[in-house]
């Protein structure tokens, strides 16, 4: 009897193994999927940004050819000043929730209780209101400071539901008779999950759009920062075997002799990707070019630090 439930014990399986597996692939999973999403909002922003940062030159960014590294390493200069007014917004939040809690759980505080959620629902419908026209009139949109449609996007329905919460939440105490009984409905409880979803929906995209302006606008800004510190960058002076055609203003074509026929001094780099050059005059006007060079044994290159 003994070696029998000794035999049998030995030859059952560990009883954890399946849970262990499961176990690991949900840490797994836990791990790459913020991973995925960080990546990839690096690579879109710092797509969106630097596209405008080299329209300011006249180059599209796809023919550039950058590399998804690179690409990247742009993304990170976009997000920091978004995250930090997210952490921020998120501690202004919590702040504004402990207050509104604070006051719905007293009934000596019922009246102002009722008056903040009123405030709170007047903003939300103010800032739909706003973004709405902004969604619907495209010269406003254009016309406004980056992301202002976008911020109203995202903050107006999440108001406008905040206020609403706050008030039902002092509204549906359970001496509050008819109204407590309708909003613990069935058919209510669905309809606040709708809702939920529906302003969490609004908020998410609010918030996409407004970082994907932001981030058209630091390229941008960050375009005329390069164009002003030009003179500053080290210059690059080229030799040729072949002449180049339609040289910018500013840029100086001098001739030589041997196997290069031709120097060009005046330019700087732009930025460097496939095995090409990207070269802009010292001095960036409305009427400069870019160069489009290809970095091979055709030409030669030196450059000259600015001190």
């Amino acid at each position: 009897m003994n070696k029998l439930a000794r035999r049998t014990h030995a030859a059952a399986p560990p009883p954890d193994a399946g849970g262990d597996w499961s176990a690991r692939a949900r840490d797994l999973a836990g791990i790459l999927a913020p991973t995925t999403a960080v990546t990839a909002l690096l690579l879109f922003f710092g797509y969106i940004g630097t596209r405008a940062r080299f329209e300011y030159f006249g180059l599209h960014l796809d023919l550039a050819g950058l590399s998804n590294q690179s690409l990247m390493l742009y993304g990170l200069e976009v997000l920091y000043v978004p995250a930090a007014l997210v952490l921020l917004a998120t501690l202004v939040a919590i702040g504004v929730h402990g207050a509104v809690s604070w006051l719905t759980t007293d009934r000596e505080r019922r009246r102002a209780a009722l008056s903040t959620a009123a405030f709170l629902m007047a903003a939300g419908a103010l800032l739909t209101a706003r973004a709405t026209i902004g969604l619907l009139v495209q010269r406003v949109s254009r016309a406004e400071v980056p992301g202002t449609s976008a911020l109203a996007l995202a903050l107006g329905p999440v108001l406008l539901a905040y206020g609403g919460w706050a008030a039902a939440k002092v509204l549906s105490r359970p001496s509050s008779g008819r109204f407590a009984e309708w909003y613990t409905s069935a058919a209510v409880v669905r309809l606040r999950r709708l809702l939920a979803i529906t302003v969490t929906g609004l908020a998410l995209v609010g918030l996409f759009w407004a970082a994907n302006s932001f981030a058209w606008a630091f390229g941008q800004g960050q375009a005329m920062n390069d164009a002003v510190d030009l003179p500053n960058r080290p210059e690059i002076v080229l030799d040729t075997k072949e002449a180049l055609a339609g040289l910018p203003a500013g840029v100086e074509e001098t001739p030589l002799t041997g196997e290069f026929k031709h120097r060009y001094t005046g330019l700087r780099l732009l930025v460097a990707a496939g095995d090409r050059l990207f070269l802009v005059p010292a001095v960036w006007t409305a009427q400069s070019r870019t160069l489009l060079v290809p970095y091979d044994d055709r030409i030669r290159l030196q450059m000259v630090p600015h001190y």
